[in-house]
């Protein structure tokens, strides 16, 4: 993912819940919770949302932090800033390392709101082609979309992907930057 991509990120949101396994599995975890949890425990708990990227993860962001400061969704936005706050103090990856980090954020922390989200917000979070997220903004701007089996209903959307998301998928108003 490259500079244009990390301008896909706005608003910040509060989890509830964490993808455990294949499927969901809503889980409150308060972030209390968390940080009272052992950096092994931490690290399988963020393995399992998504164990081909979280490789990526663990030795570029918990060099300086515990998965207990990301283990919640924000929108993509937030995690953009994030990722440019933290590369400004200095956090290092390879180009690979990086696109594997945005994908893990992407595809296991991001919340998206059907409604609102722009096309590249569509294609990186959702996991659909240009095409799809076209046909997504053209269709929502008829009838807002009101459920998952609304986005489903797109030629080109992954029902797995859409159900992968589960509470992450938002259909409201997004929330207010502070």
């Amino acid at each position: 993912m490259n500079n244009e991509s990390l301008k896909l990120f706005a608003g910040m949101g509060i989890v509830a819940s964490l993808v455990l396994g294949l499927g969901w599995t809503a889980v409150a975890v308060a972030q209390e919770d968390l940080a009272e949890m052992d950096m092994a425990t931490l690290n399988q708990r963020a393995a399992k949302l998504d164990p081909e990227h979280y490789k990526f993860v663990q030795p570029v962001c918990t060099r300086c932090h515990t998965p207990a400061l990301f283990l919640h969704s924000r929108q993509w936005d937030a995690w953009g800033n994030i990722f440019r706050q933290m590369t400004g103090y200095g956090a290092e990856a390879t180009p690979e390392q990086w696109d594997n980090i945005y994908k893990y954020f992407a595809t296991a922390l991001t919340q998206i709101n059907v409604n609102h989200a722009d096309i590249d917000e569509l294609v990186t979070v959702l996991g659909v082609d240009e095409k799809t997220a076209i046909a997504i903004v053209q269709r929502r701007s008829d009838k807002k979309f009101e459920t998952a089996e609304d986005v489903e209903a797109v030629p080109g959307v992954s029902k797995a992907r859409i159900e992968g998301l589960g509470p992450r998928l938002l259909f409201d108003q997004p929330p207010e930057v502070e």
